[in-house]
Parts: structure tokens; C-alpha cells; sequence
């Protein structure tokens, strides 16, 4: 049965409702995984999940008619900005402040729950988004480590010679959809100005670093300049399956490209592919997350509170990440049981000195900056023009 577009459970009736966009693949797995622990520790509490994948729409349409879900999945951070300024999300404080989740959290998600000094977020899991994938046979063929590019523009030079070396394109670079770029974008500010420079302008303090903003658009348009003839017409999917076919020694995504990695057979983690920190990024753990957050209007506090500390919870946390390709945003977590890939993952999360807010998956941007930004990003690829699309993004952080 469904409702407003809604996709209903099939646990039966229930009294508390979470609302999510989970639906198929890994997303569904982990959500099943951590729906099926909280359930077998609270066997007392009827609590069933809703599926819409059109999640902001249907929650914001819901609140106008003031029946909300108790719970729902959102990236944390400023994302969550339009909620908190209208006071219809939860004040979710005593879930951390009587549990060690308040130790167990870094900076990074810690503060991207937090509000004025009041938590309204869970969050769930981590994907890293500064990951630079690179093939290791093609890598030996070209002569190249990896590791040594210091800096975004030094990297340029990397590609170069990865493509002279091997005869294949140095990285592959999808445009079809603009967050692709966004993404670049924001991880070539970050590696070649620093955390400094990527907090200040995500923060509204655009104008003042416009050369920054302008220099890190001009290494983009240099990486597309080497990127493959059909990099416009090429989505995010079809670079993944390229990669893995060997056609480019390199590609930066998020860490949720490796789950086909370790899907496809005869492509081996560690012998036919590896991953660095993009250059000028290490230390830095770019941070893309979901959470679990409440409504004020709930009938259900009781419930929705032990839910919460469930999801914060080490239990619920490796529950579901295992099923997610993803990590815990907890640094307790026991890791034995995921692969090597996402143990190295947590170890550099553990080690890092700062956790930036991902600008293209909302965390450190409002969602009307969000749309701004890709809006700009699009007319960039279409005109390559610097000054006119600086002057967008700049726009974009400061309204």
C-alpha cells in the first residue's frame, strides 16, 4: 500500500515511523540491518520504516500539514539549517549527553549535529569523498607513485605523465551531472589552499578568497582539459566501469565507487587497485554523511529517543556499515568484520586532523547554496568561462 507517493514497510503496523530513501542495493541492506538489531534489543517498541525517495519533499510537505514522520534520514550539517531555523526538529541532547556518544564521535560529525550548543542529529555513517583511486599496474607502467603529487596543480603534471606512459587518459572525469564536478571542485580547493581557506569560504566568506575560488576552477578546467573526449556526456556509473576496465590510471570519487571495486572479480584491492588521499589532502578526511534526526512534534518521545541511542549505538553503527560500504562515525566500532578497504578508511578517519563538511552532499552548504552551486558548475563546464563562474560560487556562499 502506499501513500503520497510513500512505499510502506511490510513489518505491520506500527506506532513510531521512520522515513528514508533507502531503497535497493546497499542503502536497503544496511536499513534492514539496523531496523533488525534495534529490534531484537527492543522487542517492546513497535517502530516500522516508510520509504519515499523524493525524502526532503515528503518531509517538508508534512510538516506544512503538521503530521511529520517521528524520525527520518538527512545529511546532518547545514543541510539541516531550513529545519532547525523553523524549530520543528527534535532537541535530540539527552540522547548524547547520556551516552558516551559525545567521546566516541570526532569533531567533524559531532559538529555537524550540533546547533547553537543543541543536538538534533545522529549520524549514521561516513563516506570518504577525497579519495583518489588510481589503477597499480598502469601506475608501475607509467613510472609513477602516486603518493608523491603534493598538490592538486602538481598533480596535473602526474596526469600527464600517466598518459604519455600508457597510452590511456590520466584520470577520468564524468560532467554528465554537475555535483560530479562540485565534488572535484570543492576537493581541489581543500588540497591546494587548505582546511583553512575551504572552512572560511563554506562559511560565507567567499569574497575573500575569490582567487582561491577562481584558482582551484582553473585546475578543474585543466583536469578536463586532459579528461576524454566524451567526459561531458559521461555519468558517474560509466567512469566507475571504465576505471575498473583500465582505461585511466586514476579516479577521484567517494569511497561508494569501491563497492563495485570489490564486487567485480579478477580486480583485487591492494594488487590491481589502491587509493591515496587526493593530493594536498592528507590528514583531511572529507566527510559526506547521513543521520537519523526527530521531530518536535513527535507523540512518541519515548520511543524515538531509545531509537536514537540505538543508532548511535557501536552495535547499530557496525550493523549497518557493513551492509553500506561505509564507515562508523564512531571511533569504537569494532572493524574485524569489514573489509581491508574500509579498514584502512577508518584508521585514516581515526588518525585525521580534520573532518570538512562535503560541500556537494549538503553538509556544508545550505540547501538553496547547494542548488546555486551546481547551477554554477553547469554553466561552467558549457562556457569554461573562470571569472564568470567564480563569480557564481562566490555569490552562491554568500547569499
Amino acid at each position: 500500500m502506499s501513500r503520497s507517493g510513500e512505499q510502506f514497510s511490510s513489518r505491520g503496523r506500527t506506532d513510531t515511523e521512520l522515513l528514508h530513501r533507502m531503497v535497493g542495493g546497499d542503502g536497503e541492506a544496511a536499513m534492514e540491518a539496523l531496523l533488525s538489531g534495534f529490534q531484537s534489543r527492543h522487542p517492546d517498541v513497535s517502530l516500522g520504516d516508510v520509504t519515499n525517495e523524493n525524502l526532503s519533499l515528503a518531509v517538508k510537505s508534512r510538516i506544512l500539514k503538521e503530521t511529520p514522520p517521528d524520525l527520518w534520514v538527512e545529511w546532518p550539517g547545514k543541510n539541516l539549517f531550513p529545519y532547525v531555523e523553523a524549530n520543528v526538529l527534535a532537541d535530540i541532547s539527552d540522547v548524547w549527553n547520556q551516552s558516551d556518544m559525545e567521546q566516541q564521535y570526532l569533531d567533524g560529525p559531532r559538529g555537524a549535529s550540533e546547533f547553537d550548543g543543541v543536538y538534533h542529529a545522529v549520524p549514521l555513517n561516513i563516506h570518504r569523498i577525497n579519495n583518489l583511486f588510481y589503477n597499480v599496474d598502469l601506475a608501475v607502467e607509467a613510472g609513477i607513485d602516486p603518493s608523491s603529487a603534493s598538490s592538486p596543480r602538481e598533480f596535473v603534471e602526474m596526469l600527464r605523465q600517466a598518459e604519455a606512459e600508457t597510452g590511456q587518459v590520466g584520470m577520468l572525469f564524468p560532467m554528465k551531472n554537475p555535483w560530479t564536478v562540485l565534488q572535484l571542485w570543492e576537493t581541489v580547493l581543500l588540497g591546494e589552499h587548505g582546511h583553512d581557506v575551504y572552512k572560511a569560504v563554506s562559511d560565507g566568506r567567499a569574497s575573500a578568497n575569490r582567487q582561491a575560488i577562481a584558482d582551484a576552477l582553473d585546475i578543474v578546467g585543466t583536469y578536463a582539459d586532459l579528461a576524454t573526449d566524451d567526459a561531458l556526456y559521461m555519468s558517474l556509473t560509466d567512469a566507475n566501469e571504465r576505471f575498473i576496465e583500465g582505461e585511466s590510471t586514476f579516479f577521484h570519487q567517494g569511497d561508494w565507487a569501491a563497492g563495485a571495486y570489490t564486487e567485480t572479480d579478477g580486480f583485487t584491492y591492494g594488487s590491481d587497485w589502491e587509493h591515496v588521499p587526493f593530493p594536498g589532502t592528507e590528514g583531511e578526511y572529507a566527510m559526506n554523511m547521513d543521520a537519523v534526526i526527530a521531530s518536535s512534534m513527535t507523540d512518541n518521545e519515548d520511543a524515538v529517543g531509545t531509537f536514537l541511542q540505538y543508532a548511535g549505538s557501536a552495535d547499530g553503527q557496525r550493523r549497518f556499515n557493513q551492509k553500506k560500504g561505509s564507515i562508523p562515525p564512531r571511533t569504537d566500532v569494532s572493524m574485524g568484520e569489514f573489509n581491508a578497504f574500509l579498514q584502512g578508511q577508518h584508521k585514516a578517519f581515526q588518525s585525521s586532523r580534520s573532518q570538512p563538511l562535503s560541500i556537494t552532499h549538503g553538509l556544508g552548504v545550505r540547501p538553496d547554496q547547494l542548488i546555486e552551486l551546481k547551477t554554477a558548475m553547469s554553466s561552467f563546464v558549457a562556457e569554461w568561462d573562470i571569472d564568470a563562474a567564480t563569480q557564481e560560487v562566490v555569490s552562491a556562499f554568500e547569499q
